[in-house]
């Protein structure tokens, strides 16, 4: 019996699209730069939903009850 993903059909990259992305370097910087404000949009997100639920676990008056 084959697994799963031996049945699907690969979806295979379209050439043109890979060469167009390696030639034009205009292209490929604004895609980098995309990428990198993406990535650190979801690591800011990320970082203050733990930020939140820290706090919330803690309680409001941490530091009051340290000394």
């Amino acid at each position: 019996m084959q697994h799963v993903h031996v049945k699907r059909k690969e979806k295979h990259m379209n050439r043109y699209v890979m060469e167009e992305f390696y030639q034009d370097p205009q292209l490929r910087r604004r895609l980098f730069a995309e990428a990198h404000r993406e990535r650190a949009r979801t690591v800011g997100a990320g970082l203050a939903w733990l930020w939140d639920h820290v706090k919330a676990l803690v309680g409001p008056r941490w530091i009051a009850r340290l000394g």
